[in-house]
């Protein structure tokens, strides 16, 4: 037997036994992770004064959320007012949501809240770049328009850049969780915000790297995001690309699950999907455009290397997927045909298997990343943890699918990808924020 045999051999098995390899690489990093680090990290008061911060809020047709999402800013966040300040980027915005900034600066003044106003919608990175000449503040909180963070989130994100180390902290990402339960979509990502998500970033951070910040709620040292030239506005999501250009240019990334922020998740299958291709694309488009960055010096960029690898190899198994999937319906067809039902059976039974070995391996990762997370009292979702991993699973190897071939070719153009639309959001969040903005008037 050949090397060329043996290299083929050892790649198959690879790839074929990727998702539960992964699944398991995952579980033992995070519980690294959390015995040995995360204990000891916990969030401490500010021993060093308040510095100023400026939340960017980027704002594209977002008359549903908006006010709800200001007024939180403004009014609940456990920080002093005179030490943070608002700036909304009203992104080429054709509904009301220009009107309701008007009002809402009225209401809190232009020194607490300030409006940058984009005639032509440019994309999220380009007015966040144009943000940041206008920015007070030594520090920036990206806040998606749909997103609130917890009361405690400045000063918390403020103590890891104040703590020991923490002057080559470029960024630190605040643990996500879902505001809207309103439907079955909606109440299944419970178990990936809730738990699965945060496992993989504690997984990462074992190894001393991110894959990517959150865009919805990341605080930022402006050192570095100059340092860096900004966001990328050709890229489709800006949170991934300056994740890599941080840690390729010495900056450090961190993810702190103790700092929690609430955002509108999508609510119908569609809609997730949409959303799930553009962070896809987003993934892609950085992977083929930044990674000889990290392998140039392999050695000065080692905690990203692992995650390089890791998500190359979720692309090549999303890929093998389809294939062997299509290969698979071929042969059972062909079973059927020649009433092979012996064979038939056969393969089913090990299709049965690999599948009940992943979904197994999925719920240690559940159950871990609950206990986490919460103590666990997020594992009341547990019920939805097999439509999670079967389906959300199809879903997200579909999206790499789908846009692996046009995202390359974009690459190759030298198109912008990075013009955005907002997402739907959810009716039942909007008429909760709508009544307590009401209530507080």
């Amino acid at each position: 037997m050949s090397l060329a045999d043996d290299i083929t051999k050892i790649l198959i098995y690879t790839i074929v036994s990727y998702p539960i390899v992964g699944g398991l690489s995952f579980i033992v990093s995070s519980l690294y992770y959390w015995l040995f680090l995360e204990r000891k990290d916990m969030p401490h008061y500010l021993e060093e004064g308040t510095p100023f911060i400026t939340i960017l809020v980027p704002a594209h047709n977002e008359e549903a959320s908006i006010e709800s999402t200001i007024v939180h800013l403004e009014e609940q966040m456990n920080y002093p007012t005179d030490q943070y300040e608002v700036i909304v980027v009203n992104d080429g915005s054709t509904d009301q949501t220009g009107a309701i900034l008007d009002q809402l600066q009225i209401r809190y003044g232009k020194e607490r809240l300030r409006i940058i106003t984009i005639v032509n919608n440019r994309g999220k990175a380009a007015g966040f770049n144009i943000a940041l000449g206008f920015s007070r503040g030594d520090f920036l909180l990206s806040n998606d328009a749909d997103s609130k963070p917890e009361v405690d989130a400045l000063w918390k994100y403020m103590y890891y850049f104040e703590r020991e180390g923490g002057k080559r902290l470029g960024a630190i990402t605040g643990n996500m969780l879902s505001i809207n339960k309103t439907s079955l979509v909606a109440e299944a990502q419970q178990n990936e915000l809730n738990s699965i998500i945060g496992l993989i970033k504690r997984s990462q951070l074992s190894y001393g790297g991110l894959f990517a910040f959150s865009g919805a709620n990341t605080m930022y040292r402006k050192q570095a995001v100059v340092d860096v030239g900004g966001w990328q506005a050709e890229q489709p999501t800006e949170d991934i690309a300056i994740s890599w250009d941080m840690q390729t240019h010495g900056w450090q990334a961190y993810f702190a699950p103790h700092i929690r922020f609430f955002m509108d998740v999508p609510e119908t299958l569609y809609e997730l999907v949409k959303q799930r291709r553009r962070w896809t694309a987003g993934g892609i488009h950085v992977l083929l455009t930044k990674s000889m960055d990290v392998f140039k010096h392999p050695i000065k960029h080692l905690a990203m290397v692992p995650i390089i690898v890791d998500y190359s190899l979720s692309v090549v198994w999303s890929l093998f997927f389809w294939l062997s999937m299509g290969a698979f319906i071929i042969i059972q067809a062909v079973c059927v045909i020649r009433g092979d039902w012996v064979g038939l059976i056969t393969n089913f039974c090990f299709a049965a298997i690999f599948i009940a070995i992943e979904i197994v391996v999925g719920l240690i990762q559940l159950v871990m990343a609950s206990y986490f997370n919460d103590q666990g009292r997020s594992l009341k979702y547990i019920a939805f943890a097999p439509w999670y991993i079967l389906i959300y699973w199809m879903v997200n190897t579909f999206t790499v699918a789908v846009e692996i071939l046009p995202t390359m070719i974009k690459i190759i153009k030298g198109e912008d990808a990075g013009v955005w639309k907002s997402p739907k959001r959810s009716v039942d969040v909007v008429a909760k924020s709508k009544e307590g903005t009401d209530q507080d008037n």
